[in-house]
């Protein structure tokens, strides 16, 4: 009589307890059931370092492991391959790659959402390489984010809510309003992640999460919090950041020395700080900037000097080795010398006539274009295609610096790099078409060169100026907005 061996059920993410025994593991955590109830000690579960990411986003790539059907599994498929990699350049690739995946194993809000935003990345990424610039939004689309919507809304009212699933499905959800071009609706879900975010950090802010994913969700609505600010004017970011002693210089931000790993969310803080600073001092800048308090051009002086010293930190690091970490160090430099442009353009002490920083930050933007597209060329063509990303503020700058320059050159040279085939079409809330299309509305609307501003000749060409009723009016809209009013003023 022929006898059947039964095979031992593996486990690839389990405890390492049951890993050692070779039986599944029921994965809840801290400490799996199996262990609890059989009164062995569970071990655990060890977190996986960045070689074994590839071995996660393979074992998720196969679409008879996935849960949910057909249509579901081939969308999830296609994010392990494709849509993970953009929305993680120059972000924590081990939150998109990894983390959520394991998430949306066990929970079906979080894999439904991510399937709604793999479709819409995928329908994204078919209109670009075919040349359309249309975003509307297709009858399919609409009915998987109502969908996600549905189902987030029931997983709240359950008994098993979670702050967890809210979080990373708002993150979710202003991915994939941000890929359809519906900006204002993408900083909406935004704002009510960081409301949540911020009532969870009050109430308990010492998370015990053995991966730790509620500091990367942290630092992921920290930076998009500040997209958001340079998107939309009127906008404060809701986080702060940075602590009373902070801010009065009692204790620096910015350390003597850090490490790259600190550097991102070191900038955040900074950012925020600085959006928030403006915030105060902007009723002086319509009165007059010789009627703004000492406490706060004292303020001004202390994060400008802030700013300098980060910039001065990361140009001088040596460590990075690898194209993509020289990529992140420009980045970061990058976004440190455009904010320090926007503190120092009111105040005259703070200016330097030798330096020039807007040409400053397009040397950088031109390093950084360069560094990806000499990485690219040596990887898959696939993979190294970034049309898609989600917070480099790469598309933000050029139209910072677009709107600030008072030199045609820089214009033109900054409108150059907004057609560069390594720069991403969109970034988060931000569309590169749309913002040269901005700036060539405003130029032509305003007859340039002939107008000046009053008897400034170092404004001259300064397209902030330009329009401004038009911009102003677009304030929360944003750059979206502005192109539709410039349209409808050409009728």
């Amino acid at each position: 009589m022929k006898t059947t061996r039964k095979s031992t059920p593996k486990t690839r993410t389990g405890c390492t307890t049951c890993k050692t025994r070779r039986i599944k593991c029921d994965e809840t955590k801290p400490h799996c059931l199996r262990c609890t109830r059989s009164n062995r000690t569970c071990g655990g579960y060890t977190s996986l370092a960045s070689a074994h990411v590839v071995d996660k986003i393979k074992e998720y790539s196969i679409p008879f492991k996935v849960p949910g059907g057909r249509f579901d599994r081939q969308l999830l498929h296609f994010y392990c391959i494709e849509a993970a990699a953009s929305l993680s350049s120059f972000s924590d690739a081990d939150f998109w790659n990894r983390l959520i995946l394991q998430r949306c194993h066990h929970q079906p809000v979080i894999r439904n959402a991510l399937v709604t935003l793999s479709a819409i990345y995928r329908d994204y990424k078919s209109k670009e390489n075919s040349g359309l610039e249309s975003d509307r939004t297709s009858p399919q689309h609409l009915q998987l984010i109502a969908r996600s919507h549905k189902q987030l809304r029931i997983h709240l009212c359950s008994p098993d809510a979670s702050t967890e699933v809210a979080l990373i499905c708002s993150m979710i959800f202003y991915a994939f309003e941000a890929l359809l071009g519906n900006a204002v609706q993408a900083i909406r879900h935004l704002d009510q992640g960081l409301i949540l975010l911020e009532r969870c950090q009050a109430t308990a802010p010492v998370h015990r999460a053995t991966d730790d994913i509620f500091p990367r969700l942290t630092a992921l609505f920290a930076s998009l919090d500040i997209q958001a600010s340079t998107y939309t004017n009127s906008r404060q970011p809701i986080l702060s950041l940075t602590s009373p002693l902070e801010r009065s210089g009692l204790v620096p931000v910015i350390p003597e020395g850090f490490t790259s790993a600190d550097a991102h969310m070191l900038l955040i803080k900074l950012q925020n700080w600085m959006f928030h600073h403006l915030a105060s001092s902007h009723p002086y800048k319509i009165k007059g900037l010789h009627l703004l308090p000492a406490d706060i051009l004292i303020e001004r002086h202390r994060l400008y000097d802030q700013l300098t010293k980060y910039i001065e930190t990361v140009s001088a690091c040596s460590t990075y080795s690898s194209r993509p970490s020289t990529a992140n160090r420009l980045l970061l430099r990058l976004q440190a010398r455009i904010f320090r442009t926007i503190l120092a353009e009111d105040i005259p002490s703070l200016q330097d006539k030798d330096r020039e920083p807007l040409r400053e930050c397009l040397q950088d933007i031109s390093a950084i274009l360069e560094t990806m597209s000499t990485y690219s060329s040596s990887q898959d063509t696939t993979s190294a295609q970034r049309s898609f990303t989600l917070s480099t503020q790469l598309v933000a700058a050029l139209y910072y610096i677009c709107m600030k320059s008072n030199h045609p050159s820089t214009v033109e040279a900054a409108l150059s790099f907004l057609r560069h085939e390594k720069l991403p079409s969109r970034d988060g809330v931000w569309d590169a078409r749309t913002v040269e299309a901005v700036v060539h509305g405003i130029r032509h609307s305003s007859k340039l060169p002939e107008w000046r501003i009053g008897k400034d000749e170092a404004a001259k060409y300064r397209l902030e100026y330009a329009n401004a009723d038009v911009v102003n009016a677009a304030s929360d809209g944003g750059v979206y907005e502005i192109r539709e009013i410039l349209r409808r003023n050409e009728q």
